[in-house]
């Protein structure tokens, strides 16, 4: 008798540590993929928010210069919804930078509120209608 395992187990041994090699590999590009995305969206982020804050801080006097009353009102309600936008993207650029689970969260949670606001907005419009 020989001491040697069938060759079957060969194949099998040899299919099972290179598909193993095989999942390793796709999760370690996955995670770096995942770093890279993460990183990008950080930096794109803080980017945005920084220039929301700052473009129409320092173009104030230009956008509300010679307007009076309503128009200079609705002006600068623009600008303030601009630099509250530009706070929320660095906000959230700091904390996807710290938890990159974020980065799924964020977008799903700014979808669920337009789609709620969305259905309001119908449910009110059909209440009008009665």
């Amino acid at each position: 008798m020989s001491a040697s395992p069938p060759r079957a187990s060969r194949s099998l041994l040899a299919s099972l540590v290179l598909g193993a090699a095989l999942v390793a590999a796709v999760g370690v590009v996955g995670w770096l993929l995942l770093l890279l995305v993460k990183g990008t969206v950080v930096v794109v982020g803080w980017a945005l928010g920084l220039a929301l804050i700052a473009l129409p801080l320092l173009l104030a006097r230009r956008i509300l210069g010679g307007h009076t009353g309503a128009e200079r009102r609705q002006r600068l309600w623009t600008i303030a919804q601009a630099v509250a936008i530009g706070v929320a993207l660095c906000a959230i650029a700091y904390f996807v930078g710290d938890h990159g689970w974020l980065l799924i969260v964020v977008p799903a949670a700014v979808i669920a509120v337009l789609r709620g606001v969305r259905g309001v907005q119908a449910y009110r419009e059909e209440r009008a209608v009665r």
